[in-house]
């Protein structure tokens, strides 16, 4: 792994760091709420928190944090949720989808072994790879390129969190960018008050195994924390295989009263054979374990690092700076395929065959895998620096909390594909040795690990950000929220080399040989926009808040999509949302909490095919995507062993969400026009069809017990996700495809109708599907045991028909664990 280009990037940013007299991590404000503010409602966890590992008070400033503790959420106008150390302990992810799914309007699917990339979106906003939601790990950067590729192919070890935060309202605009789908914000450990070693280990199914070793602890005025971790386990389907190695440290050190150092450095490789090839409706049917792609194999290896500054002016002002940076390699091995297709027959270079229906002929019903591969080798490099200003001023009788912030950053990539030739084994004579023909014969897992090169490109992306939010205290009770964040960002493709024969017309290249060739050309794309964020919050009793807030969001335009392969600025636009939402949150009593939220989501300039989301592949890009989201989230606890003054905590959790996302957008097919095709059945009108991967209603209910003394608990859970839909047309799939469409008239017309095939798996409805998970654990002091169990039914159900085919959703996992601390 070559470190020079990200030393480099580190110390030239130390130096300007120096220069400005110290860095720092951002922080959130300080906890500002009344002595009185008691507001316990946390829709994933108890209210209490384990203490068995005592943190030093004085680092607790040191966090960089969206919201701050519970009692913070009164703060936040806008719907708000806290997962809780506590909670993590007992229910035992072992990846983040898994626990995120809990919370309210969250979708997510899975794609991968383990979870280990994250497909995470909110309210109905598009989930994949995470890249509309802004995932931050201690308030910093975990994407590739936020500005550019802000994808999630690196998720942070859920083992690792002690506490997540989840912003989807106004409070999101102290954030940027990519925050159309909200803020997600996973918080490490920080450093003990005294010297601690803890070791968790982790066993269980599909041969998963996990140890995770911490040591840490404050020395005078100086506390630090070690992590290491290591999983691996066989996945959910055959050859796919994984493992995980991470280290982590973080120090703070108190150079007086007044300043705070933190730094943190990162490290985290991962192999696993992911593969984007999915399963056929009849191989998914037979076996949903099985996977035609066992020679995919995928590469992370990722380096981060961090120091902050914080430096108290007075008791009511401080300035927080930071300098971060990271870098990534991801490298991808896949195995070149085919599918049947009217006509088509076996390639020559196929080494394995896997047919869902071997007693049929029907198309796209088997798979062929072939001897070559294509290497898909990119390294994504990121750094910045920022400081914000806190500040507490009055008005007269009015208050006002003050956050004002700017930043610095650069994103840079490069992104080869190499093509993988055919590697033969060994040669057959069938006439005699030395006689003609000579076969060349490939195994199955012989595949090369190498190739030509055929694209070759570095992109880069700069961008400065500026913002202001003001907390206005009207009364004690009731404040107001303004605030404004505005964006500049250049982004830059240089093409070296590329196939040559691209037609501008259908945005595609064409079919057939098309030779790579040297084209040394470069594009850049300039952009700017203001996000204004307006809220409200009543403390309207005690523990009960009301609270309103809207903004603006927005999601940067991807490299690939600004600028095209040919070098051309598309002038494109930054997708961009108008996010309303009211609701109310608390303790209504004391054993009884919740929060009830309805919102509006108006997503506009959605970049998206200039064949109009209706499947084609390979059109122009254009912001002409529009979409309404419209919904209902709540959560409710009900602690009836607070209610029957027990000594155990029995909460019983209902969280249910209710999302409407439609299409707002006519769908026209360009490739039909430029044809000169005048069949209106060409052009399928989305306009009010519901959008893809998101589930109309998703439920959860939950009853657990905890013992305030023995140290016992337990908690079984049960979710629901309804039927998704795969397309923007909402299409059906039926068996009697072939027998009906055999001309190309009769299947645009079954096309027109929202009627596809069956047998490829690509095409159709996500079917509704329930989990039931449970955890029983016992903890005692120093130690403590674990029995976690995720969808203990074992159910078979299809989480995603993309990249390319039925991914199943993870199947049963029990885990066995002890933790130990010394």
């Amino acid at each position: 792994m070559k470190m020079k280009p990200i030393l480099k990037i580190t110390l030239s940013l130390l130096f300007v760091l120096n220069l400005f007299g110290g860095a720092a991590y951002a922080v959130e404000p300080e906890p500002k709420a009344n002595p009185e503010d008691s507001l316990q409602t946390n829709p994933t966890g108890d209210s209490t928190s384990s203490e068995e590992n005592p943190e030093d008070p004085k680092w607790k400033k040191a966090e960089i944090r969206v919201i701050g503790d519970k009692k913070d959420l009164k703060r936040i106008p806008g719907s708000a949720t806290i997962i809780t150390k506590k909670f993590l302990e007992e229910t035992r992810p072992t990846d983040n989808m898994e626990v995120l799914r809990r919370v309210p309007g969250a979708n997510i699917r899975y794609q991968d072994p383990a979870g280990l990339t994250m497909n995470l979106g909110f309210r109905g906003v598009s989930g994949e790879v995470s890249r509309k939601v802004l995932i931050l790990e201690d308030g910093l950067f975990t994407s590739l390129n936020p500005y550019g590729e802000p994808e999630m192919y690196y998720t942070p070890s859920i083992e690792r969190m002690e506490r997540i935060e989840v912003v989807k309202g106004s409070g999101s605009i102290l954030f940027g960018p990519s925050t159309i789908g909200g803020v997600v914000n996973f918080i490490t450990r920080r450093p003990p008050k005294d010297p601690t070693l803890s070791i968790q280990t982790v066993g269980g199914e599909n041969a998963y195994f996990s140890q995770m070793v911490n040591y840490g602890g404050t020395f005078g005025n100086t506390g630090f924390d070690v992590n290491v971790l290591r999983k691996q386990g066989d996945g959910f389907r055959a050859n796919q295989g994984y493992f995980v190695n991470e280290a982590n440290v973080k120090t703070i050190h108190q150079l007086n009263d007044n300043h705070n150092i933190t730094t943190k450095v990162g490290f985290h490789q991962q192999e696993s054979q992911a593969t984007y090839v999915g399963l056929t409706t009849g191989m998914f049917q037979n076996n949903p374990k099985d996977n035609p792609a066992q020679n995919d194999k995928r590469t992370i290896e990722r380096y981060s690092f961090s120091i902050g500054h914080e430096w108290t002016i007075s008791e009511k002002t401080k300035l927080i700076t930071r300098v971060y940076s990271a870098y990534t390699e991801r490298n991808w091995a896949r195995q070149n395929y085919s599918r049947n297709s009217r006509g088509s027959t076996i390639p020559t270079d196929a080494i394995a065959t896997y047919d869902g229906e071997p007693y049929t002929s029907r198309n796209s019903d088997t798979i062929w895998m072939r001897g070559t591969n294509a290497h898909r080798d990119r390294t994504y490099k990121f750094a910045g620096i920022e400081t914000k200003l806190q500040t507490e001023i009055e008005t007269g009788p009015i208050k006002h909390e003050i956050d004002l912030g700017t930043r610095y950053h650069i994103d840079m990539a490069k992104v080869q594909l190499l093509n993988g030739p055919t590697t033969p084994d060994f040669v057959v004579y069938p006439n005699g040795i030395g006689t003609t023909p000579a076969v060349l014969l490939q195994s199955q897992t012989s595949l090369a690990n190498s190739g030509e090169l055929r694209d070759d490109e570095r992109r880069s992306a700069k961008a400065v950000s500026v913002y202001l939010q003001d907390r206005i205290r009207l009364t004690e009770k009731f404040s107001i929220i303004p605030g404004v964040r505005y964006e500049s960002f250049t982004q830059t493709r240089s093409i070296n080399r590329a196939r040559r024969d691209f037609d501008p017309a259908t945005f595609d290249y064409f079919s057939g040989t098309n030779p790579t060739i040297q084209l040394d050309k470069t594009a850049s794309t300039r952009n700017q926009i203001v996000l204004p964020g307006f809220g409200t919050t009543l403390d309207f009793s005690k523990n009960m808040t009301w609270f309103t807030g809207v903004h603006r969001g927005f999601s940067p335009p991807r490299y690939e999509s600004a600028i095209s392969p040919t070098a051309e600025d598309l002038v494109l636009k930054p997708e961009r949302s108008w996010n309303y939402e009211t609701g109310v949150r608390g303790d209504i009593t004391e054993y009884l909490s919740g929060q009830l939220v309805g919102y509006l989501l108006n997503f506009e300039d959605q970049i998206i095919n200039s064949s109009a989301a209706g499947g084609n592949f390979g059109s122009r890009p254009v912001n002409a995507g529009r979409s309404i989201h419209r919904g209902v989230e709540s959560n409710m606890t009900f602690d009836f062993g607070q209610f029957w003054k027990l000594n155990y905590s029995i909460p019983f959790d209902i969280i249910y969400t209710r999302t409407e996302a439609k299409s707002n957008q006519y769908t026209y097919n360009l490739g039909a026009w430029s044809r000169g095709d005048s069949n209106p059945l060409a052009h399928i009108d989305t306009n009010g069809n519901r959008l893809p991967y998101v589930s109309r209603d998703i439920l959860t209910l939950s009853l657990g017990i905890s013992s305030r003394s023995t140290g016992f608990y337990a908690r079984i859970e049960w979710q629901y996700f309804s039927k998704q839909y795969h397309d923007l047309e909402n299409s059906k799939t039926v068996s009697w495809y072939d027998t009906a469409g055999t001309t190309a008239d009769y299947r645009t017309i079954l096309s027109y109708a929202g009627i596809k095939s069956d047998v490829s798996g690509l095409d159709g409805e996500i079917p509704a599907y329930e989990l039931l998970n449970a955890n029983i654990g016992y903890k005692k002091d120093n130690w403590s045991v674990f029995l976690s169990g995720k969808n203990l039914q074992d159910r078979k159900y299809i989480s995603s028909r993309l990249p390319e085919g039925i991914q199943p959703g993870p199947f049963r996992q029990i885990n066995f664990g002890v933790t130990l601390q010394l």
